[in-house]
């Protein structure tokens, strides 16, 4: 057994043929067919993620030519227009990348974003009528719109046309706006459906262009570094389209003359030029998640866009004390839900949903996300209202939590999200039906197969046969995220050197040895098997590779994602 107790399977290896054909180092090779990548020329096109081939006509996506056309038309007239967004990145960067493009082409655009806790998620009916008092003919949603047939509705009576451009799963009956963007929608056309709002944004602008209007000196690839944070921070899949985006958009973030970016990267303590999909997951898009989630989303946007180095210095510096703040909150949190899970038996459960008034919905995703990872099933986690309460949930590999909620949608005020996560907004009173039914849909639904951890290997390599060679032919694969997984190797035999707990006793550091080969590693949450370890010397490590750069100097090192006692090979 694991040192997580998960189950380690081993993903199939590339047949001879195939590595034939590709004409690529054999474990590259493998690790291309394991992502789906089986003819060479698709295998091809992945690695090269060539920004001036691999995107597609924008025209192709239902509803964008009548977007492009009003909005064209909206500028041509100097309409006022708004742009409508969620508080996460995704929503931010999107707002940001539309207000400074269409700000570009001459159009009289305004930004939104609601707050989290007076709005909630969404379109609300307070705002449309604002925004209509203010003058707005044009409202254009980002990365939200898809659910809101009645506040689409009042925006018509309100005399505004309306453009929902959204990724998230499309409801039976859509809201009844002038046009509608949404590659998911079934009559779409659009080969890629996996973008994020901010990627969908990023289409509205070079559909734009195509109808003439181009935003004064901007170029479409200076928008490229906001499209890698919302679709990174976004868990947009790293594959096709959003790959090609991710991957120019990283050159874009590392070589930005963004004031805002360049002060948030400095804040996260990063160098730029060394700036990766990681660094946009675990620094970048905390950071600016925080101000959505405890404060005004709107500071995060007005990090992005501003042009004053010095307002951006004390903005960077106020979302990180905002982050550590969130962080705390977290903690404090997950604390009390893992008692709540403790105290009720819900552990057992093939779903686990949790409801409080003391939870903050500014972070109640994050909590359902550390849920999921200790106990290996979807959890909703809920801020409990007087009238209406707030939920997220966050699901496991293969199980669309989306799909669930569909079949509780009676019960719902509003909801939407996608398969791995999802958020509702309920009447309190409804609680306890919404707890019944998605019990009943997950013993129906949940095998048991599927609530085992598993820990996916690529491929056994060994310790000493790792090389900088080996690491650069990996390196082909970035940007790493959803729907691209950094490789995950396992070592056999593996003689472990000096264990010890560090960062408070959380976490491991050890240096693992084959022969003459010995390599620091990092083991991440394993703080307590440090003591174990001191007294089982060889293990099967599950690992994977990660490089350290201090006064130019290069050391390549292991990240521990798990270990077991050494089977016999």
């Amino acid at each position: 057994m694991s040192a997580r107790r998960q189950r380690w399977e081993f993903r199939p290896s590339a047949p001879a043929p195939f590595i034939e054909q590709l004409g690529l180092p054999p474990l590259l090779a493998t690790l291309l067919y394991q992502r789906g990548l089986r003819e060479p020329a698709v295998a091809s096109a992945f690695l090269t993620a060539d920004y001036s081939t691999g995107l597609h006509d924008p025209l192709q996506m239902r509803g964008m030519a009548a977007a492009a056309a009003r909005i064209a038309t909206a500028i041509d007239r100097g309409e006022v227009m708004a742009v409508y967004g969620d508080f996460d990145v995704d929503g931010v960067t999107a707002v940001a990348l539309l207000t400074q493009a269409i700000g570009a082409m001459g159009g009289k655009i305004r930004p939104y974003i609601p707050h989290r806790a007076r709005e909630g998620y969404g379109l609300n009916n307070l705002a449309i009528n604002q925004l209509a008092a203010d003058g707005v003919r044009v409202l254009i949603t980002v990365d939200c719109g898809i659910s809101n047939y009645t506040e689409v509705a009042e925006a018509n009576q309100l005399g505004m046309d309306v453009v929902v451009t959204d990724h998230h799963h499309p409801p039976a009956k859509l809201p009844p706006a002038l046009a509608v963007v949404n590659p998911k929608q079934p009559d779409c056309a659009y080969p890629f459906k996996e973008l994020v709002g901010v990627g969908i944004a990023f289409k509205l602008v070079q559909a734009l262009a195509r109808y003439g209007k181009r935003p004064a000196h901007l170029r479409g690839r200076d928008l490229l570094d906001l499209v890698a944070l919302g679709t990174v921070a976004d868990m947009g899949p790293l594959q096709g389209e959003n790959r090609v985006l991710v991957r120019a958009g990283l050159i874009a973030l590392n070589e930005t003359s963004r004031p805002g970016a360049r002060a948030l990267i400095a804040a996260a303590g990063l160098t730029p030029g060394l700036i990766d999909s990681g660094s946009i997951a675990f620094a970048l898009a905390p950071r600016l998640n925080a101000a959505g989630r405890l404060d005004e989303a709107r500071r995060a946007y007005e990090l992005l866009l501003t042009n004053d180095r010095s307002k951006a210095e004390e903005l960077a510096i106020g979302l990180n004390t905002t982050n550590r703040e969130r962080q705390a909150l977290t903690r404090q949190l997950q604390t009390m839900a893992e008692e709540q899970v403790a105290q009720s038996g819900k552990a057992e459960q093939p779903l686990i949903v949790l409801s409080s008034p003391h939870f903050n919905a500014g972070v109640i995703g994050l909590v359902a996300a550390r849920l999921v990872e200790t106990y290996h099933r979807p959890v909703v986690v809920i801020e409990q209202g007087t009238e209406t309460s707030r939920g997220s949930a966050r699901s496991i590999p293969g199980f669309s939590i989306i799909d669930l909620f569909d079949q509780c949608a009676d019960l719902f005020v509003r909801y939407g999200g996608h398969a791995a996560a999802a958020g509702f907004t309920i009447a309190t009173p409804q609680l306890a039906a919404l707890e019944q039914r998605l019990l009943m849909l997950g013993h129906q639904h949940l095998s048991e197969e599927q609530l085992v951890p598993r820990l996916m290997l690529d491929a056994i390599v060994p310790l000493d046969e790792l090389s900088w060679e080996l690491y650069a032919g990996i390196q082909q694969l970035e940007p790493f995220g959803q729907g691209n997984p950094q490789p995950v190797f396992m070592a056999p035999n593996v003689k472990v050197l000096d264990p010890q707990p560090t960062g408070n006793g959380a976490h491991l550091r050890m240096r693992a040895q084959v022969g003459k080969s010995v390599f620091e590693a990092i083991g991440f949450h394993f703080g307590r098997f440090a003591e174990a370890l001191q007294r089982h010397s060889t293990i099967d490590l599950a690992y994977q590779l990660a490089v350290d750069e201090w006064n130019g100097q290069r050391r390549m090192r292991l990240l521990v994602r798990d270990f077991r006692r050494a089977a016999k090979m």
